[in-house]
């Protein structure tokens, strides 16, 4: 499995990028074929829900609620991008929180911590490839 091979952090991070960007443009496309089928959204309309149980990582399912005007419930514990950081200001400083990417502990060297604090940055513009087309 490609997750358990060490390789160069650069090449973890370009490669996550492209599989990001692929995978994010094949939801996209799943979404719009979703919310562009009248029949089947207006079956889903039609059966008459109290409410709408959806992952908040992907987007089409709360679009999907608001389209049909129910509430949404989201079941995951952590929101992606750090909203979950930002909606309960829970402070998650780099300085010793590793993140996903990074295979680090929390002990970290200097030049772990920078790694840290390169893939906190780099997060930020992988949210913006997954998210910017909704």
């Amino acid at each position: 499995l490609e997750v358990f091979e060490k390789k160069p952090f650069l090449q973890r991070v370009v490669e996550t990028y492209k599989r990001v960007k692929k995978d994010s443009a094949l939801l996209l496309s799943a979404c719009s074929h979703l919310l562009y089928n009248e029949e089947l959204m207006a079956s889903l309309a039609e059966s008459g829900f109290d409410a709408m149980l959806t992952d908040p990582f992907l987007p089409c399912g709360p679009i999907v609620a608001l389209r049909l005007a129910l509430p949404v419930v989201f079941f995951l514990n952590s929101l992606p991008c750090g909203l979950n950081s930002q909606g309960t200001r829970c402070p998650s400083p780099p300085s010793y929180v590793p993140r996903v990417l990074s295979l680090n502990s929390n002990h970290m060297t200097f030049l772990q911590r920078v790694k840290n604090m390169l893939i906190l940055v780099s997060e930020g513009f992988l949210c913006n490839v997954v998210y910017s087309p909704y």
